[in-house]
């Protein structure tokens, strides 16, 4: 069958979000459930990859589990980054 779409949720140092490469305005779990929603576009079987920088918060990346929770995106993965050489 056909390969599942995949959603890049890329979360930053500083906590903020892209999904797909695009800026996401603001970083409540709510808005990202929306955003994510909307970029499954009803396919439940959209893989998310979580790219969170090696410095970014913990509970920034736990927002993205919770709002993939929430849009009823079972599946996840963890894109691994190479950390930053302004460490």
């Amino acid at each position: 069958g056909e390969k599942p779409n995949e959603i890049i949720v890329a979360v930053s140092a500083d906590g903020r979000y892209a999904v797909n490469r695009k800026s996401v305005d603001g970083r409540s779990v709510e808005l990202l459930t929306s955003e994510l929603a909307a970029a499954a576009a009803g396919n439940k079987e959209a893989v998310v990859i979580v790219s969170a920088d090696a410095l970014a918060a913990h509970q920034s990346v736990i927002n993205v589990l919770d709002a993939a929770r929430r849009a009823g995106l079972a599946r996840l993965t963890f894109a691994s980054q190479t950390p930053s050489a302004a460490r």
